[in-house]
């Protein structure tokens, strides 16, 4: 029973994370950043997005499906490139702000 209450609120916080990957890849802004309607939208912030989706959605896959194997390697290797690609984002967005100063 615990673990079911446990998968079940672990699914519920990543379907949450996979509606923010998706808002961060279609619509582009960040919601936790004000700024003007015309301001240009940067592509790593859509690369967060993707990022998202990757984990996120993986994890979900995984809880769900319970995958062995091959599959569950895959599924893990879709992970990992998530994380690259936030370590990626990360460090753009650190050169854009050493930039601006």
């Amino acid at each position: 029973m615990t673990i079911a209450l446990v998968q079940l609120i672990t699914l519920i916080l990543a379907a949450l994370a996979l509606l923010m990957g998706a808002y961060l890849l279609i619509i582009g802004k960040r919601p936790w950043k004000r700024g003007g309607e015309n301001e240009r939208v940067a592509p790593r912030v859509r690369l967060l997005g993707v990022s998202y989706i990757l984990v996120f959605g993986s994890a979900m896959v995984q809880i769900i499906a319970q995958p062995r194997g091959l599959n569950a390697e895959i599924l893990g290797g879709l992970m990992v490139l998530g994380g690259l690609i936030v370590i990626v984002v990360v460090f753009l967005e650190a050169r854009a702000t050493r930039k601006m100063i």
